[in-house]
């Protein structure tokens, strides 16, 4: 079956959200609008889980089916990954930072989303109704930016790895009866947890336990669109069953924002907005994915528009410029400190010209580099991928047999 271009758009819109939460984070309200763009991870999840669990569908009858989806994941997600974790540790070691050796562990092992503090938490509050304290994910108030607070900024990274790690066996060798209950639970469990679990710092955000039903939600549309293959389902009816889901997901979403106080500094600091709301972004985001996939082709104005070359070409560098920006992005702002000869980051909180112009040479730096990598690192990577270890599931009839609707 042919690329999905559309999911390609939606990675950048994906990563250009993500850009203007985190250059645009707690800096001044003009700016508190682009700090929602952390959405843009969920998106990012919903789009993972639908098409690994294709692939995975597609690999159940394959020869080696653990080897060759395990390896083709390895060549394509390990070198770019360690590449830049190791340039972080060393710039962070020039700078005269600090990385703990536990640290140091969970991001070389992936384990950043293992939160054992949370899940303790949420056992105590489950049978003892205890409470206790977790400190925020992000500590990025230093008076000097530093690399190794941005190191966290890969614990979506950590959650996927771990997703690959559990779902494979399941669709691989489970049954059908069993494929169903693990997609499921998940997304009725996951959001107890969360609630269980949540403190004002909304460190269960970064969980992997938490969080696994925003992929598992991108799973659930790869198994719709297998019950059309099968013949379960038709497509017609799925197709207006996404459009359906987009727009209640979305405007339910908008009232729960606007409940918890859209305008305080951050709706995810309420319980009502961890335990629903990120359930209503996982719900949306695998409807978006799954009206592209029906869609695509679409000659409808949005998805031409979805279908531009500069935003799909944006869209298949998102994954190095997720890993990059924010290594940039301080780089940027040591540099522009250096330069006024400050030594306080106060300046960078206060100048909101300055503020603008670093968020865009941050963005165009991290695509020109990104670029680089894709032509000079990635792209020979993802050959000597495909030399060894093919992709069996390149043909895939359980999405390429459901019909395009047209409106």
């Amino acid at each position: 079956m042919p690329r999905i271009k559309e999911l390609d758009e939606l990675r950048a819109i994906a990563i250009l959200g993500v850009f203007s939460c985190h250059f645009a984070r707690q800096y001044t309200p003009a700016f508190d609008f682009l700090s929602l763009g952390w959405a843009g991870v969920d998106l990012f999840f919903a789009i993972s889980g639908f098409l690994i669990t294709g692939i995975l569908i597609d690999l159940r009858d394959k020869e080696q089916p653990y080897r060759t989806f395990y390896w083709r994941r390895i060549l394509r997600i390990f070198p770019p990954y360690y590449l830049v974790l190791t340039l972080i540790l060393l710039l962070a070691y020039l700078h005269g930072e600090h990385v703990t050796f536990r640290e140091n562990i969970r991001y070389w092992l992936f384990a950043s989303s293992a939160k054992l503090s949370l899940i303790k938490l949420a056992l105590v509050h489950l049978f003892w109704g205890g409470r206790a304290y977790v400190p925020t994910q992000f500590s990025s108030s230093d008076d000097i930016p530093r690399f190794k607070n941005w190191l966290s900024i890969y614990w979506s990274l950590s959650i996927e790895e771990m997703f690959y790690l559990v779902w494979a066996p399941v669709i691989l060798r489970g049954s059908r009866r069993t494929i169903v209950m693990c997609s499921m639970i998940p997304l009725l469990v996951c959001p107890i947890l969360r609630g269980l679990a949540h403190t004002p710092s909304f460190g269960e955000a970064y969980g992997f336990v938490f969080r696994l039903d925003a992929l598992t939600a991108g799973g659930v549309t790869a198994l719709l669109f297998l019950a059309v293959k099968q013949g379960h389902l038709k497509a017609r009816r799925l197709s207006r069953a996404f459009v359906a889901s987009v727009l209640l997901s979305l405007c339910s979403l908008a009232l729960l924002c606007w409940y918890c106080g859209l305008f305080r500094p951050d709706v995810r600091s309420t319980l009502a907005f961890s335990m629903l709301g990120y359930s209503l972004l996982s719900m949306l985001s695998a409807s978006l994915v799954g009206v592209c996939a029906v869609y695509r082709g679409n000659l409808f104005f949005v998805f031409r528009a979805l279908r531009s070359k500069p935003l799909a070409y944006l869209g298949t560098l998102s994954y190095v410029m997720y890993l990059i920006h924010m290594l940039v992005y301080v780089s940027l702002q040591l540099m522009v400190l250096k330069y006024l000869g400050k030594n306080s980051a106060m300046v960078l909180d206060t100048d909101n010209r300055l503020v603008l112009l670093l968020a865009i040479l941050a963005t165009v730096c991290t695509v020109v580099l990104a670029s680089l990598s894709w032509k000079y690192f990635e792209t020979p990577i993802l050959r000597l991928k495909d030399r060894r270890f093919p992709a069996l599931a390149q043909q895939r009839p359980m999405r390429g047999e459901v019909e395009v609707v047209n409106p």
